[in-house]
């Protein structure tokens, strides 16, 4: 039998050496898990990577609230910022306290504690600021409270609100309130004051130096008026309470 004759019987037979296995089925669900893997773990790197980049840039979008202030007697506005977590800086915790003492010791008149106040406030000024301080004092000045105020009347301080606004300046906001004794009313005024300061570590007297440890200074002082005229107030009892 001839070799033609041969294949003749055979019949068709599948040619195993060219592409014949790529159309294996078994073969292309092989190469197609292979594909789906392959997509699938590019997928989770781009999320993965999507995920690192947005909580890197969260705190770029972190909302900050702020309230908006109206003072009623004056329309003064204040900005006022949410509380953040942790105590207030150390530094600023101790100049917004030696500020409030020290516009507390100028501003109030009683004089039960005058000449403390006095002491305080002379203390804690230099240059012009302490100068002004002892003239607006003179008995021979006018417009000194000594001269205006009958020995009982007292003029109480209340700060409202404290505003650094730079190195060595601060606003401060406050108000006074004036009671004659005895009587059933008195007056509040509003006020503001810019303020100058600074510490100084100049050598000072031992008992100078228990009332101002930081050797805190201010060197100007300018008070206006917030509003033209005083208000009126009730008091509600005899220590001299207001009334709302």
């Amino acid at each position: 039998m001839t070799g033609s004759s041969f294949m003749r019987l055979l019949g068709p037979v599948a040619d195993i050496g060219g592409d014949g296995w790529n159309d294996d089925p078994v073969e292309r669900m092989r190469r197609s898990r292979r594909a789906a893997l392959t997509i699938a773990a590019a997928a989770a790197s781009v999320a993965a990577l999507e995920a690192v980049a947005l909580a890197a840039m969260a705190p770029l979008k972190t909302v900050v609230p702020y309230t908006i202030v109206v003072d009623r007697q004056s329309g003064y506005v204040e900005t006022v910022r949410g509380l953040q977590p942790g105590p207030l800086p150390q530094d600023q915790a101790l100049t917004q306290s030696a500020l409030v003492q020290y516009v507390i010791a100028r501003e109030t008149f009683d004089a039960t504690d005058l000449r403390e106040n006095y002491r305080k406030v002379t203390l804690w000024s230099d240059g012009e600021a302490r100068r002004q301080y002892r003239d607006s004092l003179d008995k021979a000045n006018p417009a000194s409270p000594l001269k205006l105020y009958p020995p009982q009347t007292v003029v109480s301080t209340t700060i409202k609100s404290v505003s650094l606004l730079g190195p060595g300046s601060a606003l401060v906001r406050f108000d006074t309130l004036r009671h004659d004794a005895g009587a059933q009313g008195g007056e509040r005024r509003d006020w503001t004051a810019v303020v100058g300061f600074r510490f100084t570590g100049a050598p000072m007297r031992m008992e100078d130096r228990f009332l101002d440890p930081l050797g805190f200074q201010v060197l100007s002082y300018r008070r206006d008026a917030e509003t033209i005229a005083p208000t009126p107030v009730r008091f509600d009892g005899p220590l001299g309470a207001p009334t709302p």
